[in-house]
């Protein structure tokens, strides 16, 4: 029996990656679809891509309504501090049954797998219905959700277990082993590489994966590895190319709200409309300040970097949610919650034109995953750490970060290890990259402790680079699996 519920819960090869997919299949039950009634025209395709992207739709991965956003997951790193829903995560002393998005982030990866292996495994049924390069270009798609869950997958719980095909009671996969890295990562490799051949090498505007996302994920996976001059030579490739459709935008802040429609620098995001399509990134942020910056990313900026102004508010700085002061202070404080004891709340990504209580069901901001400077910076660590940092185009990268318009950052002279990993904790504040960049540094022992997490001073614990793999699982696989050290 306990088999069975392995399938159900890390498969769910069909209900799981459709549930979001309004009037998916016209409500027919799932285990009843057969070729009869789908998987005959392109609509049909269409529709199952539509649930893989789908996929993404929650706190784990972007936002959903009345619930955390996935930026508050800034708090593994030591560039925040959580009161909220991450805190047992954020403090310290995690354990298998921990529960919370150690839970999540397992469960969520596999149902996106398996809403990708799904569209995979039958997408040949309607094959005749495309051109080659159309056909290629939907299933590179599907690769491109799928390498994105199972690099998810492999920073936080290292070997994982590896389904390529929809699982089917019989079909053994409730015995299926925890692959190795080096294999998931093989495997990573070989579905991004055909999803950079075949996606199109356009802009990114409507939600859907391009030639240049899959760049930005390919460039993860390979700094993830240390294959350093794999990863300067397929970003500096795609960033030189007079075709590449990429550029820094004008304004940073509009990044992140006000400005995403058709941003020439997001390279992939989880696209949001109200009021149909929404979350409460606004409220939970901007209002009850669940999660807020550290004192050690305000120390990370230099002297009169203004990205601080727009990554976060700090003492006096004008608050639309004080309607007595206007300023940044509890002193005719209308927000849900009180100021933060760090003294400072995120601003990045929130509307500061509302006070959010009363809008909390109408925040469409887009969840950004990847963006142009984030390459940029990939491309600058690569070359440094192969050993070609002293080329003129590596430091010009981190420059054109640097000194894009309305930052206007003195340009720095030499490139190092040291100005590299802080442009990138700066730049990337608040976008769930830093806790990515520690483990993979091997600093995150080092950093961890620093962060103070509450008004009384204590300190944060360092659990280790990879995550238990959930009891629940466990307990069903403790005959086959090993669990990660030091749980085991």
């Amino acid at each position: 029996m306990k088999r069975h519920i392995l399938i159900s819960t890390i498969a769910m090869a069909l209900a799981a990656g459709f549930t979001s997919c309004e009037d998916f299949l016209d409500k027919q039950p799932l285990d009843k679809v057969s070729t009869s009634t789908f998987w005959q025209t392109t609509k049909d395709a269409d529709k199952a891509l539509t649930a893989a992207y789908a996929s993404f739709r929650n706190g784990t991965f972007s936002a959903v309504p009345a619930g955390g956003p996935c930026t508050e997951q800034e708090c593994l790193s030591d560039n925040a501090v959580t009161r909220g829903a991450h805190s047992a995560i954020q403090q310290g002393g995690i354990n298998p049954s921990t529960g919370g998005l150690l839970n999540d982030l397992w469960d969520d990866s596999y149902k996106g797998i398996a809403a990708a292996n799904y569209f995979l495994d039958n997408f040949d049924k309607v094959r005749d219905l495309y051109s080659e390069v159309d056909f290629n270009k939907l299933k590179a798609e599907a690769l491109f959700i799928r390498t994105f869950y199972y690099n998810e997958l492999v920073v936080h719980y290292g070997a994982v277990p590896m389904m390529l095909h929809s699982a089917k009671l019989g079909d053994g996969f409730e015995k299926l082993p925890r692959s190795p890295r080096a294999e998931v990562i093989s495997q990573m490799l070989d579905d991004i590489d055909f999803a950079i051949e075949w996606l199109p090498n356009v802009a990114y505007t409507d939600g859907h994966a391009v030639k240049g996302s899959a760049v930005v994920l390919k460039c993860r996976i390979l700094l993830n590895d240390q294959r350093y001059a794999d990863a300067a030579k397929l970003a500096g490739d795609f960033i030189h190319d007079p075709a590449n459709p990429f550029k820094l935008a004008d304004d940073y802040a509009g990044i992140f709200f006000g400005g995403q429609i058709n941003n020439p620098e997001i390279m992939f995001s989880i696209q949001f409309t109200a009021p149909d399509d929404f979350h409460a990134l606004d409220q939970m942020v901007a209002s009850r300040m669940t999660i807020f910056p550290s004192y050690n990313l305000r120390a990370a900026y230099e002297e009169g970097d203004p990205r601080i102004k727009m990554t976060m508010y700090e003492a006096g700085d004008p608050w639309v949610s004080n309607d007595k002061t206007g300023k940044f202070e509890d002193d005719g404080n209308r927000a849900e919650g009180l100021v933060p004891f760090t003294g400072m709340a995120f601003k990045k990504y929130v509307n500061p034109t509302i006070m959010a209580p009363k809008a909390s069901t109408l925040s469409d901001q887009h969840i950004v995953k990847m963006r142009y400077a984030d390459l940029l910076l990939m491309y600058a660590e690569a070359m440094f750490e192969s050993g070609q940092g002293g080329d003129p185009k590596a430091l010009a990268a981190l420059n054109a970060v640097r000194q894009r318009p309305g930052v206007n950052m003195p340009p720095k002279t030499e490139l190092t290890r040291e100005n590299i990993r802080n442009e990138r904790r700066v730049e990337l504040a608040y976008e769930g990259i830093r806790y990515y960049d520690i483990i993979r540094w091997d600093i995150a022992k080092d950093v961890i402790p620093t962060v103070q997490y509450d008004e009384s001073g204590k300190m944060r614990k360092f659990d280790g680079n990879l995550w238990p793999v959930p009891q629940k699982q466990m307990d069903i696989m403790s005959d086959i699996w090993e669990q990660n050290a030091p749980w085991n």
